[in-house]
């Protein structure tokens, strides 16, 4: 991708937003090359190591012959990011698709088919420490976990097929929570205040506590929060708002009885309950919506773990960890008359409860050598029960005087209760080795069997011809063993300070069941017969990179690029004779790109951030007959991929008495435009009618604060432009109401006290 692509990509409202950060970062470039020798002399400013465990160790992040990003606590805690769409917003390569507050997907390098989710695993595995939590059918939930005293958020872009499985085909997000420490009393408290313009109050506030129940082997950790956040949003039927009231916690308990072994068990709780959409529909103003039910999508995510650590000495350490999830959610959906047919169909799925069990035993290698290694299983149950009503609003009371009364008996159009379970068992691993002083090669392998079903003993869909529900039932199910991923590396690092490496890694999606099989009931001849399961989606990652510690640890330079063949992607298909839903794998893409990440602080005190992604993701191959079955061409850009992305950031501390420190921080990010879908409507030759562009957008954050020993008090801006372009959300699988946007300027005051 050439650099004049992306920048004749540049829509005319923000080409001199970028005209200008170009015309800044090369006066910047200029002004620290002319104070390089005065700061040199100045009191050192040296950027602090991150540790990560990407690869299932305690690991410098920039030993990681990977794509790897993190935010630490501080970093979050200053940028005050509270949930995922804060972290997508500043990181290259990652953006967040969320068309409901509870459904995020994630989505990195381009990697997607559908922005607003559909029936396949997300390409992007979200986990909680060593816990996914994203449902693999059909997922309706996506929790947003609230970033309150959370250790880090590692974002590892790429296909990470070897450690982390299935889902993680186009990469992995992580988030690790604070556990308890042994030395000290500890806690905090925290109170967010702001007001949403077009909105009112938002509020937020947090508790946490660090308690040393026994001198050195035994602490609790416990975390409280709670959020009453105004919408924005207004639905002119209803007389209701996309406002949200969250509220959860952690608490955590370790026990260390030595420096052997070390029991940790964590709980963890979240209630979100949004009373209504966020989306809206510009042909009734601005932030108005209209629809007969509310379309908020609740949840409620309890998990359980408990994780068991014994070190071998001179050999490895042993780690169990056994994780219990349980989520309850509901989706509502107003279509609009979608069907053609006169009737509105509106979409009810309550309730929406899902269940995981997750083991993982590994050994990873603790001996002073030149071998590092992992070896490991990994065990995932999933179950999904959900209750699914689809009604033609007024069907009923147009036909039963025309019919006779009971025909037909309701409004409802399809009424069913589905099940599904996977399973996936699996072994890995991974090893790193010094060939020699300057040189390492690093390798992993994973093998994964699964198997999945869905059953449906009792669904009931009109019969248009007798207008009386047609019951029957429906059972399928499958498996695939011997599912191979793998990566290897090779790094170069002449000094601890550099870092150059190339890699190649596979990562997958786990195939699962159709929701229809076999030949077509209308039309024998028929040629497609749709198959039991439909096959892992598979990708292969080539990567060139570089991690750099520069001009005395104060400039850290990044920087990656890669080539990606994405090969039998799973896609929404459709049967032409008796308009069968099903997932086609479906034709090959490739992605392409580079990504940046660079900080600097050239004096003591201030802090230059940068992100920057140049991606190109499209459609590189798709036979005739799944190109007219999936609706998608050969060249289309992939729904949701961007040509390019930008986050910057400038902050600046400084000392006042008595210890007493002042910091003022601006950040800003720029987001190109990307299509919402594909350009054919599937199962036909015409254009796809919802085919739209998501506009590219900026956003503007600024905060200043004030710091103590004790306290932090800061006064913040979020979106301080008041941005409302357009963010589509999918589709024809949007409903009536089809806009996402930023939420509107927002201006508060936090204070956060440690004692």
């Amino acid at each position: 991708m050439t650099t004049q692509k992306i920048y004749g990509a540049v829509s005319s409202s923000n080409r001199d937003f970028v005209q200008s950060a170009i015309a800044a970062g090369l006066g910047l470039a200029v002004q620290l090359g002319a104070c390089t020798a005065w700061a040199q002399e100045q009191s050192a400013a040296v950027l602090e190591e991150v540790v990560v465990t990407a690869n299932k160790r305690s690991q410098s992040l920039q030993d990681v012959a990977a794509s790897v990003s993190a935010l630490t606590t501080g970093s979050i805690e200053r940028q005050g990011l509270d949930d995922f769409a804060g972290v997508a917003r500043v990181l290259p390569g990652v953006t967040l698709n969320q068309p409901v507050k509870n459904r995020a997907v994630f989505n990195i390098r381009g990697l997607s088919t559908n922005i607003g989710g559909g029936n396949t695993q997300d390409p992007v595995a979200v986990y909680i420490n060593d816990m996914p939590v994203t449902d693999t059918f059909g997922a309706s939930v996506q929790p947003d976990l609230r970033l309150y005293d959370v250790e880090r958020v590692e974002v590892l872009r790429g296909p990470q097929g070897t450690l982390f499985g299935s889902g993680s085909l186009a990469g992995t997000v992580r988030i690790i929570t604070n556990k308890p420490e042994m030395s000290a009393f500890d806690g905090s408290l925290r109170a967010d205040l702001a007001n949403t313009d077009d909105a009112g109050l938002r509020q937020r506030y947090d508790a946490m506590v660090n308690i040393p129940l026994v001198d050195d082997s035994l602490a609790l950790r416990a975390v409280a929060y709670y959020r009453d956040e105004a919408g924005w949003v207004d639905n002119l039927v209803l007389g209701t708002d996309n406002s949200t009231e969250d509220k959860g916690g952690r608490l955590s308990l370790r026990w260390q009885p030595g420096d052997a072994f070390r029991l940790t068990g964590e709980v963890l709780y979240q209630d979100s309950d949004p009373e209504d959409g966020d989306s809206w529909a510009p042909e009734l103003g601005k932030f108005n919506k209209s629809s007969t039910l509310d379309e908020g999508r609740p949840s409620t995510i309890t998990s359980y773990n408990l994780t068991l650590e014994y070190v071998i000495p001179d050999f490895a350490d042993l780690v169990s960890t056994t994780s219990y999830l349980e989520s309850e959610t509901a989706v509502s959906i107003d279509y609009g008359d979608i069907t053609g047919l006169g009737f509105p169909l509106h979409a009810r799925n309550a309730p929406w409860e899902i269940d995981f069990l997750t083991q993982e035993l590994r050994l990873v290698s603790n001996t002073d050598s030149g071998l590092d290694w992992v070896l490991g299983a990994f065990y995932i149950e999933r179950e999904s029960v959900a209750d699914f009503n689809f009604q033609l609003v007024g069907l009923a009371d147009f036909f039963n005087p025309i019919l006779g009364a009971g025909l037909p008996p309701s409004d409802n159009f399809l009424v069913t209760r589905t099940t599904t379970r996977s399973e996936e068992m699996a072994v890995f691993a991974d090893i790193n080795y010094q060939l020699t002083g300057q040189w390492y090669l690093g390798g992993g392998v994973r093998v994964a069997d699964t198997e999945v079903s869905i059953n449906e003993p009792r669904r009931e869909v009109l019969n248009f011809a007798t207008f009386l529900p047609a019951v029957m039932s429906f059972s399928n199910e499958g498996e695939d063993s011997g599912i191979v991923t793998w990566r290897g590396s090779l790094s170069y690092q002449p000094a601890d300070s550099l870092h150059f490496y190339a890699s190649v890694s596979k990562g997958y999606r786990i195939g699962q069941t159709n929701p229809f099989v076999g030949r077509s009931p209308v039309d024998p001849e028929d040629p497609l017969d749709i198959p039991n399961i439909y096959q892992p989606d598979e990708t292969l990652n080539y990567e060139l990179g570089a991690k750099t510690l520069l001009w005395g640890q104060r400039l850290r330079l990044n920087v990656a690029a890669y080539y990606i063949e994405w090969e039998d992607i799973q896609v929404d298909a459709i049967r032409l004779s008796d308009v069968a839903n099903y997932i086609a794998n479906a034709g090959e893409a490739i992605s392409r790109g580079v990504e940046v990440e660079m900080q600097l602080t050239p004096l003591e005190g201030l802090v230059f951030d940068l992100s920057l992604a140049l991606q190109d993701a499209e459609i590189d191959s798709i036979s005739a007959a799944d190109s007219l079955r999936s609706g998608v061409l050969e060249g289309d850009i992939l729904p949701g991929s961007m040509d390019y992305t930008l986050a910057a950031a400038v902050q600046y501390t400084w000392p006042l008495a008595s210890g007493r420190q002042m910091y003022a921080r601006l950040a800003a990010q720029l987001v190109d435009s990307s299509p919402n879908g594909f350009s054919n409507q599937a199962g036909s030759l015409d254009v796809n009618p919802f085919l739209a562009e998501n506009e590219a957008y900026e956003n503007v954050d600024a905060s200043i604060g004030l710091v103590t020993d004790q306290w932090e008090l800061s006064l913040y801006g979020e979106n301080l432009t008041n941005n409302d372009d357009y963010i589509l959300n999918g589709g024809a699988n949007s409903g009536v109401n089809y806009i996402n946007t930023l939420r509107p300027r927002t201006l508060g005051m936090r204070l956060h006290y440690f004692f």
